[in-house]
């Protein structure tokens, strides 16, 4: 059984601050003085408020990237453009294969 550790507000925002700048879960638990093998079992507990910051940090990060390409492609930039909709093309094969395999549309 995972023994909980107990994160406070700032402490949860640090761990999302750190996953959208690309820190893996080992350095965040150095970072907040954790025990590392103790963090990274509710960081491998898809459930846990850990890994649930974890994922958001590393979604919010992605979200301002994607939006200034988009905005970038918007305004004329082909380079930006063409990566918008790579990225696009691939977003739109992961969900159809999550529609073939689930039988409706699964985000992982």
């Amino acid at each position: 059984m995972i023994h909980e550790l107990r994160f406070s507000d700032e402490e949860l925002q640090h761990i999302e601050d750190l996953a959208g700048c690309n820190y893996g879960p080992e350095k965040i638990a150095l970072y907040l003085n954790v025990d590392k093998k103790e963090f990274l079992k509710l960081w491998f507990k898809k459930d846990s408020l850990v890994r649930t910051s974890y994922d958001r940090g590393q979604l919010q990060a992605e979200y301002e990237v994607n939006k200034q390409q988009k905005l970038l492609a918007q305004a004329g930039n082909i380079t930006a453009a063409q990566i918008f909709l790579k990225e696009s093309k691939e977003q739109e094969a992961k969900n159809n294969l999550y529609n073939i395999l689930f039988g409706c549309d699964y985000e992982d």
